[in-house]
């Protein structure tokens, strides 16, 4: 591919990956509600998190949330600026959240589309 190449961000939890620049497109425009830093928070210990990066997130932009496998909703982009938040006392974040129907169109592999399933 020559000139510029397209970038297609995704999160990876277990064996679920999702394309994360898709649902940016799905969300564009929408207004964000509000998640608990606290309960997104709890599953830090899943994710790696580069603090140098994080110091330098902006926490105005919302994260992305999908449903998942009935726990509710869980970040798929955002896990730099939640850790940024707790550590700053912030108690809550914007956030965006796909409906079942539009996880399913981002969900990359996982679930009933197999985990060895990517498109």
């Amino acid at each position: 591919m020559t000139g510029q190449q397209r970038v297609r961000e995704t999160f990876r939890l277990g064996f679920y990956a999702w394309n994360v620049t898709a649902a940016m497109r799905i969300v564009e425009g929408r207004e964000p509600d509000c998640i608990q830093v606290e309960r997104a928070a709890a599953l830090l210990w899943l994710v790696y998190v580069n603090k140098a990066h994080a110091a330098t997130v902006d926490l105005t932009r919302p994260l992305i949330l999908v449903p998942f496998e009935g726990t509710g909703n869980i970040p798929i982009d955002g896990w730099h600026r939640i850790w940024k938040a707790r550590r700053e006392g912030i108690e809550t974040l914007p956030a965006l959240a796909l409906t079942s129907e539009e996880e399913f169109r981002v969900r990359m592999h996982g679930g009933d589309k197999g985990p060895g399933y990517l498109r």
